[in-house]
């Protein structure tokens, strides 16, 4: 590996055609302030696309982008900018570049940078660094460390209030001892196994129409569903509160009779 390197993880980024041709630009600077102090040396500049469960690497910046406007879904996009020592050495010297933008695999999404002199790592990462800047969306509302626990937490509320619901119907249909704590316990088993899977769904569903990486413009329709999602999402937080404190009053009540 080259003596001094730098990276960082990308996230919440909208990629589209105008995006991917300005990162190309900063990418042909590159090359052509180094070509214009090195002796001779050359870096290359390569990129990678999937889409449409298909994938290329190519060395020609117009075959790329004819892929992209075709494609109906990106999977993965990638610069590579590398340097003949670089190559050679399967990059344990020389300067390289790598730029990883996957739509459906967020911890690959990276932005590295390497060579053997710490000045133009330096350079390199902050000039990319800040041409991202410009492409950040507000996907980051949904994508945190929070929303996880905020749907389970509804989950969880879920299920105590259809277990209830489902131990008041049925108790008194049951010739047992405390038939209520019984029916409860049996509905919410049956309710978590269920909201394992559930859970896993809702969490894909977040993923899918707020991902970290956006390619493409987004479409109106798809605007409109997280729109609609958005607002169901926090009208079921409000009905289901006070549904559980509705439920929570009439139990108290019931207990102090």
């Amino acid at each position: 590996m080259s003596q001094f390197l730098r990276d960082e993880i990308l996230k919440n980024l909208s990629i589209t055609e105008e995006a991917i041709k300005r990162i190309n630009d900063d990418f042909i600077e590159i090359t052509n302030q180094f070509a214009q102090i090195s002796n001779g040396e050359k870096l290359s500049i390569s990129y990678v696309i999937r889409f449409d469960n298909k994938g290329f690497r190519l060395f020609d910046f117009n075959s790329v982008m004819k892929y992209f406007q075709e494609a109906h879904r990106v999977e993965r996009f990638i610069f590579i900018l590398e340097s003949k020592k670089s190559i050679d050495s399967f990059k344990g010297h020389g300067k390289s570049i790598e730029l990883n933008f996957y739509s459906t695999e967020p911890n690959k999404c990276s932005l590295v940078v390497q060579d053997d002199s710490s000045d133009w790592v330096d350079a390199v990462f902050w000039k990319i660094k800040e041409r991202l800047r410009q492409y950040k969306n507000n996907n980051f509302i949904v994508r945190n460390r929070w929303i996880p626990f905020i749907v389970q937490l509804i989950g969880v509320i879920i299920g105590f209030i259809v277990s209830l619901l489902v131990a008041i119907k049925l108790s008194p249909k049951l010739d047992i001892e405390n038939p209520l704590a019984f029916s409860f316990v049996i509905a919410f088993l049956i309710y978590s196994n269920c909201w394992v899977f559930i859970y896993d769904a809702i969490l894909k569903i977040l993923n899918y129409f707020w991902p970290n990486i956006s390619f493409k413009e987004s479409k109106n329709i798809h605007w409109l569903v997280r729109a609609l999602i958005s607002a169901a999402f926090v009208g079921g937080v409000v009905y289901l509160f006070g549904r559980l404190f509705t439920y929570l009053v009439a139990l108290f009540k019931t207990i102090l009779k």
